[in-house]
Formats: structure tokens, C-alpha cells, sequence
């Protein structure tokens, strides 16, 4: 289930990366910065889901799959913002806000889910904990723009909410 939601996200991303950039055709140019600009996101995204499809069943390293790619997508937001192309941060971050959304909280959940009264729990702790890090990173860097740092606080509390109950 989850290879196939990263699977939809992944396509998603790549659509709206390569095509769906509004009513107007970019040129052929256009696409080839567009693409240049997110390569480095693609392939990290391509890449992290390929891995995390050798351990199908195993959430927690799943989930600790998502760091590397939250890491690029900061990397690339930040970018942005030192341009200043606020509309490539938004586009950034609503792409992200997806991968998040619909394919980080249900892994957390699932990788809770398996080590809750077992083994493990240290472990979902710490990923979390890094995976946590990364989001905040990014929401001080979207201190400019109040309503893509809303999108991704939302995003971040059903993370947070995520949580073994203390024994």
C-alpha cells in the first residue's frame, strides 16, 4: 500500500514538475530549468522509494527512508527563498506537504503501529524525532510566508500526533 501511495506521489510531483505549471505551455527551455531546478528532489524521491522497497514490512526504517528526502526538499525551499521565487517555495512546499501528508503519517502510524509493546520503540522514537527536525527546519525558513508555513503546521501536528504512549 505504501509503495503504491509513493508511487501516485512520486508521479504526482513528476506531473506537476514536467507539465502542469498553469493554463500557459511552458516552452521547451522552461521545462528543462524546471527540471534542473528539481532534479536533485526527483532523484532523492526515486531513489528513497526504490530502498524503501526492499524492506516492505520493516516501518520504522520506511519512515527513517523519508529523512534524506525532507533533507533535499529544505535544501531546495531554501534555495528558493534566497531567490526569493516565492512561487516555486509554495510549489515546493504544497509537493511536499503531499509526501508528508500522505505518505510519512501513514508509514509513522504503521511503524507505530508494529513496534508498540515490542522492540523498537526507542528506534520509531529517535526516526521521528529526526524526521520532526527536518520539518521544523523548514518551518523557520518559511517565516516569510505565512501561509505555506500554515500548510506545513497542520502537516506537522498530525506527525507530532503519532505517539507510543508512555509506559
Amino acid at each position: 500500500m505504501l509503495r503504491h501511495t509513493l508511487a501516485v506521489v512520486t508521479a504526482a510531483f513528476l506531473a506537476a514538475v514536467v507539465g502542469a505549471q498553469g493554463p500557459k505551455e511552458p516552452t521547451t527551455g522552461q521545462r528543462g530549468e524546471l527540471f534542473r531546478k528539481n532534479r536533485s528532489v526527483i532523484e532523492s524521491l526515486v531513489k528513497e522509494t526504490v530502498q524503501s522497497a526492499h524492506t516492505p514490512h520493516e516501518y520504522v526504517k520506511r519512515a527513517n527512508s523519508y529523512y534524506p528526502v525532507l533533507h533535499e526538499f529544505n535544501t531546495k525551499i531554501a534555495e528558493a527563498a534566497g531567490a526569493r521565487d516565492t512561487a516555486r517555495v509554495e510549489e515546493l512546499t504544497r509537493h511536499l506537504e503531499t509526501l508528508l501528508d500522505k505518505g510519512l503519517a501513514p508509514t509513522l502510524v504503521k511503524a507505530r503501529e508494529q513496534v508498540e509493546n515490542g522492540t523498537g520503540v526507542e528506534e520509531f522514537r529517535e526516526a521521528k524525532q529526526f524526521l520532526l527536525a527536518q520539518v521544523n527546519a523548514l518551518l523557520g525558513l518559511l517565516s516569510d510566508s505565512p501561509a505555506t508555513k500554515a500548510l506545513l503546521e497542520g502537516t506537522k501536528q498530525k506527525l507530532d500526533a503519532v505517539r507510543i504512549p508512555e509506559k
